[in-house]
């Protein structure tokens, strides 16, 4: 709290500042009027006013400084000088100042930093607002502002004479830390209003390059922070708390957690699938994790086929399952709502129609070893399938193909960024990219979530390949799955909108991309033209299937196919449809049937004239 009185005067009618935030909290509580409202490290009482005009109460406020205090005084406020100490000291001072009057409300606005004791000064407003019922208005600085961090990362702290930083500042804060602090003692936080800054007070020097507006490592350095406890412009926290039993506090960083946390997304249409999905984990040579099955919009009927299935397991594995619950959203909803529920020290993701096989889990692991932060990588085979029913009645699948191998065993950076090669459960994502850096699959899209998922941690985690055969990808030829349920534009216009996400931000390239960008730029200036298939040996080989996918790809996103879509609008309100499948996934005959048929169409032959040398 500054201790200049004009500083004070000069804000306490302003609106969106600590003072003016910490006197709209209390306006939401419906507070006896005439009782106490408890100012603590009251400085020269800027609220003081505001109280008592909007809630009638009697404002009492104490502080360390003698002159505020008298000021006060002289005002006509009730006030009191006491430095705040020990808990037995606090609460013994307080008491008798207070008598038998009883407390509305309390604020501690820019204090807590400075006290010797802080956890002492917790205590003590807890035993006040348990004891009167009265919520706490508690005001700190943001240590983890995005300008601290940043000059951090240039071995720069300043301390300033008042601000974020000042130099009276005996304690920093977190938000974990406020929070977890205020929860040890039983504060449970029940409202916030916090104090947003773009540019604090500590966005000093301007010529330092990680503050630097315009430069790419800034830019790069608040993409990567974006993220995280959406706290990085927060310079105030201001939240409101009151009493309850304390919590118990976990040490993050020192429980024990399993290895990995698998996150099985079902809708309960699948259940002898989601049978087979968890008898392959009862099958695994390492058994280092747990299971969470997240319903999907599941009705009671569905729910009770779920549990069913989950309870029909070995009691080794049921102890390992939660299922949890999730309403509303779309894909990227339960994908979300797993990761955030995980425990493990890597997440995956097994969908209820996946198959493993037994070193799925151990493959990872092993990989972990000499990875340890990276994603980890396996590789994944594609088998066709389609759904039949048995002579019991019940509704299953069968194979119907042997294995493909669509999937490349390498992680290719550049070409992840065209189109997704991983499916899910042949990657283990860190923990902290979820946990720590504030990683979401975004809600935004209905499709390719795990395509722009996996890329945006690509840039921050990297990847590490074993090029060991660990799972299947059923690849459904016939009934409801992501390819049906949702329609070819659609998928289009996802694709582009991720395309545009990863265009609009700054990238880290993994060590050897730069010969890779090299070969491809000395390509294209040999060769004239300006679309070439990545098949130079220098940078690996690729088979014909993905040739034939960027091929399909370059036709649907051409000038010319997107000229003559009104054309099968009209055809398909005629009652023929457009039959496209994703290209991304399809199989080689797929993908020539399609190229056949758009070289065929009418639609390509009237854009003849758009064409030159390359696809419009």
């Amino acid at each position: 709290m500054s201790n200049n009185k004009d500083y004070a005067y000069k804000f306490q009618y302003a609106h969106d500042n600590v003072y003016g935030h910490v006197v709209s909290l209390l306006e939401n509580i419906e507070l006896s009027e005439e009782h106490i409202h408890l100012d603590l490290g009251c400085g020269w009482g800027a609220i003081c006013d505001k109280i008592s005009e909007n809630h009638k109460l009697h404002y009492l406020g104490v502080d360390a400084s003698v002159e505020a205090v008298e000021y006060l005084n002289s005002r006509g406020k009730e006030a009191y000088s006491f430095m705040l100490s020990t808990y037995e000291e606090n609460i013994q001072f307080l008491k008798s100042v207070l008598g038998s009057r009883k407390v509305a409300s309390i604020s501690v606005i820019d204090i807590l930093e400075h006290v010797l004791y802080p956890e002492e000064l917790i205590k003590t407003i807890v035993e006040l607002s348990r004891e009167h019922h009265a919520p706490v208005v508690i005001s700190v600085p943001n240590f983890t502002h995005d300008d601290v961090v940043f000059k951090l990362f240039c071995n720069k702290f300043d301390e300033t004479n008042s601000g974020l930083l000042d130099k009276t500042h005996l304690n920093i804060f977190t938000e974990e830390k406020l929070i977890s602090l205020c929860n040890k003692y039983g504060f449970h936080q029940i409202g916030k209003k916090d104090i947003v800054l773009e540019k604090s007070d500590q966005h000093f020097p301007r010529e330092l390059l990680t503050i630097a507006d315009q430069s790419s490592l800034a830019q790069l350095m608040i993409n990567l922070r974006r993220g995280i406890g959406s706290t990085g412009k927060v310079n105030q926290f201001v939240r409101m708390f009151l009493a309850g039993p304390p919590s118990q506090i976990t040490d993050t960083y020192n429980v024990k957690r399993p290895f990995l946390s698998i996150v099985t997304r079902t809708t309960g249409d699948r259940p002898e699938e989601l049978k087979e999905t968890l008898l392959c984990l009862t099958g695994q040579e390492c058994t280092d994790f747990e299971v969470l099955v997240v319903g999907h919009n599941l009705t009671v009927e569905k729910q009770l086929i779920v549990e069913k299935i989950i309870n029909d397991t070995p009691e080794w594995i049921r102890n390992k399952i939660r299922l949890i619950r999730v309403n509303g959203g779309n894909r990227s909803t339960p994908l979300n709502e797993g990761f955030k529920e995980a425990n493990g020290q890597y997440i995956s993701i097994l969908d209820d129609d996946d198959l493993v096989f037994s070193n799925w889990v151990q493959e990872f692991k092993n990989l972990s070893e000499e990875n340890y932060g990276k994603i980890l990588k396996s590789v994944t085979v594609r088998q066709e399938y389609e759904p039949v029913k048995t002579s019991f009645g019940e509704k299953t699948s069968r194979a119907v193909t042997g294995f493909f191998k669509d999937y490349p065993a390498e992680f290719d950076f550049l070409k992840m960024l065209h189109h997704n090669q991983c499916p899910g459960l042949c990657l283990a994502f860190p923990r902290s990219i979820f946990h720590d850096f504030g990683l979401r699959f975004d809600e935004n899209i209905n499709t390719i979530e795990d395509w722009d998922f996996i890329v945006r941690a690509t840039f921050i985690c990297g990847v590490a390949d074993s090029g060991v055969v660990t799972n299947i990808y059923r690849w459904w030829l016939k009934g409801s799955s992501s390819q049906t349920l949702h329609s070819q534009e659609e998928w289009q216009d996802n694709y582009r909108y991720v395309q545009n996400k990863f265009n609009s931000q700054y990238i880290i390239l993994p060590p050897g991309y730069v010969k890779k960008i090299s070969t491809f730029v000395s390509m294209s200036l040999n060769h004239g033209t300006s679309h070439m298939h990545i098949n130079d040996e220098s940078i690996g080989s690729e088979d014909n299937l993905t040739e034939k996918r960027e091929t399909a790809h370059l036709l649907l996103t051409s000038n010319s196919w997107n000229i003559t879509k009104p054309l099968r609008l009209l055809k398909y309100l005629m009652g023929s449809k457009t039959c496209i499948p994703n290209i991304f996934v399809a199989s080689e005959e797929q993908l020539d049937e399609l190229i056949v048929n758009i070289y065929n169409s009418r639609s390509w032959k009237l854009t003849k004239f758009l064409r030159r040398s390359t696809y419009k």
